[in-house]
């Protein structure tokens, strides 16, 4: 099949002020996705719109660059502020700390923005302390936690998944728990390894997961354990993920600019693209825009 060329929309991004984000600040520190140094700057929305304009996409989802729970306030004033003078983003995600006893107000406050649409708590846990978001790996399962969480129905809001396949079974009953709350799994469950064991284990705990029809998915981060995407690689991680979700809750992010330190936005789109390209145009415009368009009411 020829290669989608409509409208696109870019379900996960970030831009930045360096001074506003800890964790690009001095010292660096080990990161999961390794050396950083090509991000350690600004990433503003001029060059944002500057790398996707000519890969013809039209909106944006801004999933918080964790400013850490103190500012996400900030944060979303910050980048609500600049979508009304550039456009760009149309749907803005926030960072919260659901145990928060405070959290309603929380998100009340959130919710006069009028791009917000959803909230990333980080909840990944491994045994490597590099990739350790939340406490434990069950985090999900805390009294606290989930008392927060009941709040995103009430507030009309979707929850950003994040977990590695370990995690797969506390995930499943946060999921059944709550399925009136949509949710969205992130960097399409963060497959970490490339041997046939880690991509057994990830294939499975997307399987799990997928039973709730709450849940979709987001092909984003497909390079951050690897250094960049290769074709072979992201044409296993796109084919495996939506033949376990299906084409109607597949959703494409780019992850920029943490894909930039390997690609442009041109070369790592056209990995994508390329691979998409086994699908029917409908089904390449699903996943490629209007999948997205639906999930964050764009």
């Amino acid at each position: 099949m020829p290669a989608y060329s409509g409208p696109v929309i870019d379900a996960h991004h970030h831009i930045w002020q360096r001074k506003d984000v800890q964790w690009l600040a001095d010292p660096p520190i080990p990161r999961m996705f390794g050396d950083y140094f090509g991000i350690r700057r600004d990433y503003p929305i001029e060059e944002w719109i500057n790398d996707i304009v000519p890969q013809d996409v039209v909106k944006s989802v801004h999933v918080t660059a964790m400013w850490g729970p103190d500012r996400a306030l900030d944060e979303t004033r910050w980048l609500q502020s600049t979508a009304d003078k550039h456009g760009f983003p149309h749907g803005i995600v926030c960072n919260a700390n659901l145990a928060d006893p405070d959290i309603d107000a929380a998100l009340k406050a959130q919710k006069q923005f009028a791009n917000l649409r959803g909230v990333r708590q980080m909840l990944y846990w491994d045994s490597n302390p590099v990739r350790q978001a939340a406490s434990r790996a069950d985090y999900c399962n805390d009294r606290d936690f989930r008392r927060g969480f009941a709040l995103l129905e009430k507030h009309d809001l979707h929850f950003e998944l994040q977990v590695y396949a370990g995690q797969a079974k506390y995930a499943v009953e946060l999921i059944k728990a709550f399925p009136n709350v949509r949710m969205i799994l992130v960097h399409a469950g963060m497959l970490a390894a490339r041997t046939p064991e880690a991509i057994n284990e990830w294939r499975a705990a997307l399987t799990a997961m997928a039973v709730s029809p709450n849940l979709h998915v987001k092909l984003s981060g497909i390079g951050m354990y690897s250094h960049g995407v290769t074709y072979a690689q992201a044409r296993q991680v796109i084919r495996d993920t939506i033949q376990i979700f299906g084409i109607a809750r597949t959703i494409y992010g780019s992850n920029f600019p943490l894909e930039k330190l390997h690609a442009s936005y041109a070369d790592f789109f056209g990995v994508y693209r390329r691979v998409l390209a086994e699908y029917t145009e409908a089904e390449q415009r699903k996943v490629l825009h209007d999948n997205a368009a639906k999930f964050y009411r764009l």
